[in-house]
């Protein structure tokens, strides 16, 4: 664990995992997590103010760890505020709701930040804040955190989970799927709610990525929106080799096939843009845009015939999103499933040999009872067969 200081106190950094738990604070504490490459994803925190005045979730960053937006409940004021703080310039509100606040209640929340700048803030399942970051914020580390004016006061995070778009099933899911199951069969008799929750997490990121190599397709590929590919191809030109065909027929055949290309991957959500590339193998890459095509879901790129690629190994870049513009339901029934044949499992093959492990090391997905019919019928229905130009 990293700790870094700032202008407005101490940030302890874990990129590994969550940091969680009781929080003290001589001033500002903040626990802090993720990556700025992390772009779209949920913070969800049980937050009790045990005493103190606030309790926070950061979101975004702009170019700094010291330039974020903070998601704050304020326990004086009866308020819940979105505020960005930034090294120069202070603490700027953006949005401020009233928002009655009692010590020692839980408040279940949840703060969720896009791409696009999009931001949302729930108490109890009810959104209280919905707004747009400042252009400069994209969204990046996340985390949470706890206001005081003396050592004594602290908020306790009773549970705290990050939820990714590349997760294929949810907490709730899961923990709703094994009610039966007591969670410290799962994690132990030391083990906390906090540490069933996280590995509870923990395998359904396993599983999800489980689940892209299974259908053999790009990873976190059944993401809600799908995801960005960079394709190359090889163009085959307007033309065909000398001597190659003598009738005019025929070259229109061969104009018919130049203009068709067959991606990887499928279906086809949208196409950012198409480039060729006119530059000879070992010079310097001159890219230029072809605008004049068509696409389908299917896979497929139709050019006009005035815009057929020219010849050329690798000389076309496709860059286009693909997948689903939801996660379907039965991905996420699949691999719900997956994680609860799992824990099925473990507790019962504990309770026969009368064992108990603190954290489970073994995890096998492709053991038969665990990867049944009913999930690799799911598996086998959405499994790759088209490679483009392999």
């Amino acid at each position: 664990m990293e700790l870094v200081e700032t202008k407005t106190g101490k940030w302890y950094v874990e990129t590994s995992g969550e940091l969680h738990g009781e929080v003290e604070a001589a001033l500002r504490a903040y626990c802090v997590t993720g990556e700025l490459i992390d772009t779209d994803y949920k913070v969800n925190a049980t937050l009790r103010i045990i005493k103190g005045t606030k309790a926070s979730i950061i979101v975004f960053y702009a170019d700094s760890p010291e330039n974020y937006l903070e998601f704050v409940l304020d326990i004086t004021s009866n308020q819940v505020l979105l505020d960005k703080v930034e090294a120069v310039g202070g603490r700027v509100n953006l949005v401020t709701k009233a928002y009655t606040i009692a010590l020692n209640k839980n408040y279940e929340c949840q703060v969720s930040a896009k791409s696009n700048r999009t931001i949302k803030c729930a108490i109890n399942g009810a959104t209280v804040i919905k707004t747009t970051a400042p252009e400069e914020y994209t969204a990046g580390k996340h985390g949470y955190g706890c206001d005081g004016a003396v050592a004594t006061d602290y908020t306790l995070f009773d549970k705290v989970y990050f939820e990714k778009p590349s997760h294929y099933s949810s907490l709730e899911a899961v923990v709703n799927s094994i009610r039966a199951i007591d969670y410290k069969d799962l994690v132990g008799q030391d083990g906390t709610p906090q540490d069933y929750y996280d590995y509870i997490m923990e395998r359904i990121e396993e599983a999800s990525r489980f689940f892209d190599g299974a259908t053999q397709q790009e990873m976190k590929f059944f993401q809600t929106a799908g995801i960005e590919v960079t394709e190359y191809c090889s163009g085959l030109g307007s033309t065909p080799p000398a001597g190659m065909y003598e009738f005019s027929e025929a070259q229109i055949s061969w104009k018919d096939s130049a203009a068709r290309m067959f991606m990887k991957a499928s279906p086809i959500l949208s196409v950012t843009s198409i480039h060729k590339n006119t530059a000879q193998i070992g010079d310097t890459e001159s890219w230029t845009a072809i605008t004049k095509y068509a696409w389908f879901s299917y896979g497929e790129i139709v050019f006009n015939q005035t815009s057929i690629p020219p010849k050329g190994i690798k000389n076309v870049r496709i860059i286009y999103k693909v997948g689903y513009s939801t996660t379907p339901i039965d991905i996420k029934m699949a691999v719900t499933r997956l994680i609860v044949n799992l824990i099925h499992k473990l507790v019962s093959d504990r309770t026969t040999t009368f064992v108990s492990f603190a954290r489970p090391t073994a995890i096998n997905f492709a053991m038969p009872d665990i990867l049944t019919p009913d999930i690799q019928g799911v598996i086998k229905r959405y499994k790759r067969t088209s490679y483009g130009e392999m």
